[in-house]
């Protein structure tokens, strides 16, 4: 069959031709047998296929698709039925095997009185179109069951703020119905500050969240101040623009307030402990002055009568009166040494560097262990409770390595800073077992160093094992706010 669109016999019929050749949209006619009489541009571009390759042959051959073909010839089977000028959508085949999309526009054209009548189809690609919808359709089926089930706020909204949708939840949380929402702004229902964090989320396109917001409700000044972990999410429209704002919203009020609850109960558990250091430090210093000045004194004074009878008493009686003086000078020893372990004078005399030499030379003098200190920035003196802190600190890991570790000599090292006071005491000993030891309730000792160090916003850590030896590292800050608000000179 001859090409309509090939070799033009006038000059209507060459104006026809590059009418439709220069169209965008798909032009195919097809002959009373079911053969391509028309194939123009467009169908050569979409398809791969030439115009020569195309023309008389049944398009239902290469393509309409197999699975296709009975439906598209039912219904072209009645050229003149109304239904054939109806928008009607088919795939076709390209050259490559590509499926594509075309809706149709079809009309019959009467060219013989004794044939089946030509039709003529306009078609329009329209695959992208419709994936296009397909996942509009399914981005809309998944936000409604978004919306539908999640537990949280939700809220969706243009990119001037305006609400679009808000679910159940949300409104429930605010206290209003569904319908008071749509087209209202929401900074004009609920003015605040986060206002500005909404613009520059539109402006960077960025994703912000935060956590633990608090936001009291405007139009409810007798409701408690609420707690929110909420985020925003910008939605961009095809250009890259943000077109909508998904804000999700979860409260967390009752969560924070037991928070709140918490951090009050440690500060008053933190408060408590202290005053209990306090109270203790206070009695042993009471018990130290009465030891020293009161059973210190008189057992001088027995000594001296004692001393004074062995001169005039013969024996026997003088041999037992030695002993009964030896007895007398043990005594004043160990009440003297008791005092110094219960609150040295020498700490509040002249300080912390002091002290801790007179610690560590009754240590050495004690228990034979040898102990080497190293000290630098000393000398001045700092808060009263940093210094019995790392006194008490000190003391306590001399006497465990005395006792336990086994070790014939240990290191002390004490460094102030005008920031904090640092301290590392090594040995090695035996070491021991951490967790063995806080099991059978044996290290309170331990416990008791870090205790001190934490009330005064230190800390101490512990380094050992079985065969290892012992590292305590100690870091006290002299301007912790316990320290500052009592006074003192850190």
């Amino acid at each position: 069959m001859e090409d309509l669109l090939s070799e033009p016999q006038s000059q209507n019929e060459q104006v026809l031709k590059a009418l439709l050749d220069m169209t965008p949209e798909l032009v195919l006619l097809v002959d009373h047998a079911c053969r391509i009489a028309m194939f123009n541009t467009a169908c050569e571009n979409l398809t791969g296929y030439s115009r020569q390759e195309a023309l008389g042959r049944n398009p239902f051959d290469f393509l309409v698709p197999a699975a296709w073909t009975r439906t598209v010839q039912d219904r072209y089977s009645n050229a003149f039925s109304p239904e054939i000028a109806h928008p009607y959508v088919n795939p076709w085949l390209t050259k490559s095997g590509e499926e594509r999309l075309i809706r149709w526009r079809c009309t019959a054209l009467r060219v013989s009185k004794n044939e089946r009548p030509f039709i003529l189809g306009i078609g329009t690609d329209i695959t992208e179109q419709t994936a296009r919808e397909r996942a509009t359709r399914k981005n809309a089926r998944l936000l409604e069951l978004f919306f539908e089930s999640t537990l949280g706020c939700a809220v969706l909204l243009d990119k001037d703020f305006n609400f679009i949708r808000v679910n159940q939840a949300y409104a429930t949380a605010c206290q209003r119905d569904i319908a008071e929402f749509a087209g209202r702004n929401h900074f004009d229902l609920y003015p605040s500050d986060a206002k500005a964090i909404f613009e520059e989320v539109v402006r960077t396109k960025q994703t912000f969240s935060v956590r633990a917001r608090p936001f009291r409700f405007p139009d409810n000044p007798g409701r408690a101040l609420t707690y929110w972990d909420w985020t925003l999410v910008p939605v961009l429209d095809a250009g890259g623009d943000v077109e909508l704002l998904m804000f999700c919203l979860n409260e967390v009020t009752q969560q924070q307030q037991a928070e709140i609850d918490l951090r009050a109960m440690a500060e008053r558990q933190r408060n408590l402990s202290r005053q209990l250091v306090e109270i203790q430090e206070a009695e042993r210093r009471h018990l130290a002055r009465e030891l020293h000045d009161e059973i210190g004194q008189e057992l001088t004074v027995v000594k001296l009568l004692l001393e004074n009878c062995v001169i005039d008493i013969q024996e026997p009686w003088g041999a037992r009166l030695n002993d009964a003086l030896l007895t007398i000078n043990e005594l004043t020893t160990r009440v003297r040494g008791i005092s110094l372990n219960l609150r040295p004078p020498m700490l509040d005399d002249l300080g912390l560097f002091h002290a801790l030499i007179g610690l560590i030379d009754l240590h050495r003098a004690r228990t034979g262990l040898e102990i080497s200190f190293r000290h630098s920035g000393l000398e001045g003196r700092v808060h009263p409770d940093i210094e019995i802190a790392v006194y008490r600190i000190v003391q306590e890991a001399t006497n465990n390595i005395a006792r336990h570790s086994g070790a014939v000599k240990a290191e002390v090292a004490a460094r102030g800073t005008s920031e904090a006071i640092m301290l590392r005491i090594e040995d090695h000993g035996r070491g021991f077992d951490r967790q063995a030891v806080s099991k059978n309730g044996n290290g309170h000792g331990l416990a008791g160093m870090q205790e001190r160090a934490r009330l005064l916003g230190g800390r101490v850590s512990i380094e050992t094992a079985p065969g290892a030896g012992t590292t305590i590292i100690a870091e006290l800050p002299l301007r912790h706010p316990k320290t500052v608000e009592s006074g003192g000179n850190a």
